[in-house]
């Protein structure tokens, strides 16, 4: 399967940069959605804030990764990413909500757009700017799920800039003006499937579930293939941050192997990591098999089914 890889130093500067870019991008759109009157200017200018957002998230993901834990935070400020992707999330659908409003408003009164010249130059401007954002990012896509999800947000930014620069050549050359509230509905409903994924891992990041991408019986298998081992209760699988995961469990060994136990434990968590990308394994030897399977701290088929 694919392992996700912790992002280093030139992440955090390659964000820092895209973050500077798509900056000055999202103001642009602004004022030339303000002076034009083009909502899908302005709706877009919202979309590339969001990336922002999303950017910063990233490097505030990578430098608090670099923290060290301490005494009260133990795994250090790992979750620092995830808490601010939720909260930010959730204040964009609010503003995609308002964009809607907008945009009803502007379809049942079409205004005419003006200075035609500077909507299209601006819009092909953030165009330009959103595709040298995804090649800046393109190499480190594959380090972790935060850089990913950067690299994601800047390849939907970048086709609703096409749809922008689209809606302006057609306004430019039709003088369909209501082309701008289709498109700056359509523009809410990325805001909202983004935010929505989002929302979602963040919501199962903080209950503790079991990642997308692992499956528990592949793990819990690959444990019981283990030389010597007798049986597997108590199997937790959580994500401690958006690039690494974490497991316990219970491993049961026959009495004549019990003295082998620091070896199976090694073997054990270099297969998690290495087929699993598991790489905080904590693993309990014991002699006797679990008394509780009323509470799940035994996994067989027949309980899951």
């Amino acid at each position: 399967m694919e392992r996700n890889y912790a992002p280093t130093g030139l992440s955090a500067r390659k964000l820092a940069w895209t973050i500077l870019l798509n900056t000055g991008i999202t103001a642009a759109e602004f004022v030339g959605g303000l002076l034009t009157g083009y909502l899908a200017l302005l709706a877009d200018a919202v979309h590339n804030l969001s990336d922002v957002a999303a950017l910063v998230l990233a490097w505030l993901g990578v430098k608090g990764s670099e923290l060290p834990a301490t005494k009260r935070s133990t795994y250090g400020y790992k979750r620092l990413e995830v808490m601010t992707a939720l909260i930010s999330a959730m204040a964009l659908v609010v503003i995609a909500v308002f964009i809607f409003i907008a945009a009803y408003g502007r379809l049942r009164s079409p205004q005419a757009i003006s200075h035609p010249g500077l909507f299209v130059t601006v819009a092909v401007v953030g165009l330009l700017g959103n595709v040298f954002s995804v090649w800046f990012l393109s190499s480190e896509r594959g380090k972790s799920l935060n850089m990913r999800t950067a690299f994601l947000h800047m390849a939907y930014d970048t086709v609703s800039s096409v749809a922008v620069v689209i809606g302006a050549v057609i306004i430019q050359l039709t003088g369909w003006v209501v082309i701008d509230a289709v498109l700056s509905a359509l523009i809410g409903l990325m805001i909202l499937w983004s935010s929505y994924l989002v929302i979602k891992e963040a919501v199962w990041v903080f209950l503790e579930a079991v990642p997308p991408g692992i499956d528990f019986d592949a793990v819990h298998r690959a444990i019981l293939n283990v030389p010597c081992v007798r049986d597997v209760h108590d199997l937790h699988i959580w994500s401690l941050s958006s690039h690494e995961v974490a497991l316990s469990c219970h491993v049961c060994l026959n009495e004549e192997d019990f003295h082998r136990g620091p070896g199976i434990i090694e073997q054990t968590s270099g297969m998690l990591q290495e087929r699993f990308g598991i790489g905080h394994g904590t693993i309990q030897i014991e002699r006797d098999v679990c008394a509780r399977p009323e509470l799940l701290c035994r996994h067989d088929n027949n309980q899951h089914e």
